[in-house]
């Protein structure tokens, strides 16, 4: 994941929780496609790799781990 690559939430399996993965269709649903911002550690307990995040449907910027979205076009 690169700054500018156009990324969406992952859907997790319900093995890994039926809660988790339907919050990950919801936030999906409701956020849509993002464009990556920026990179960086963050969070506690551990720090873990984050991206910030533009929304453009929603004009807004979210905060995520790494591991909890996919890219689905990388940037140039």
């Amino acid at each position: 994941m690169e700054v500018g690559d156009l990324v969406i939430r992952k859907i997790v399996s319900e093995d890994e929780g039926i809660l988790r993965s339907l919050a990950a269709k919801k936030n999906r649903e409701e956020l849509g496609l993002g464009i990556i911002l920026s990179k960086q550690m963050a969070g506690s307990e551990p720090v873990h790799p984050c991206i910030t995040v533009l929304y453009p449907k929603l004009g807004r910027v979210y905060d995520i781990a790494e591991s909890l979205m996919e890219v689905i076009s990388e940037s140039r």
